[in-house]
């Protein structure tokens, strides 16, 4: 099948679907138009409500993105902090639970020793 076939095919069957349309219609001309007419206004209405409200969500987005930017970095600051604090206030258990650890080892040392 060529393009042209099946173009002009295309193009007669539009042809005939459009008159057909008009032929059996059960409203007159006037009407018709009226209702398209109206109904094209309401499509526009539509897109319009549409654009507005797409705005809006892009609006909201962008809202959401520098809040969320600025949230997540006093989150990471603050974990930062507690950490560092968490940090120094286990330091000096660290430090006794080491104390305790080289004891035990030197007395498993002695131990050792007394058995040989």
């Amino acid at each position: 099948m060529s393009a042209k076939s099946f173009l002009s095919g295309f193009l007669i069957g539009g042809i005939a679907a459009g008159i057909t349309t008009l032929l059996t219609t059960p409203y007159s001309g006037k009407e018709v138009r009226r209702v398209c007419n109206d109904n094209g206004k309401a499509f526009l209405q539509h897109i319009q409500e549409l654009k507005i409200d797409l705005n809006e969500i892009k609006d909201s987005i962008k809202t959401v993105t520098v809040e969320g930017k600025t949230v997540l970095s006093d989150f990471i600051e603050d974990l930062k902090l507690s950490l560092d604090t968490w940090k120094e206030e286990i330091k000096p258990h660290q430090e006794l639970l080491q104390q305790e650890l080289d004891e035990l080892q030197s007395t498993i040392n002695e131990l050792e020793n007394d058995l040989k």
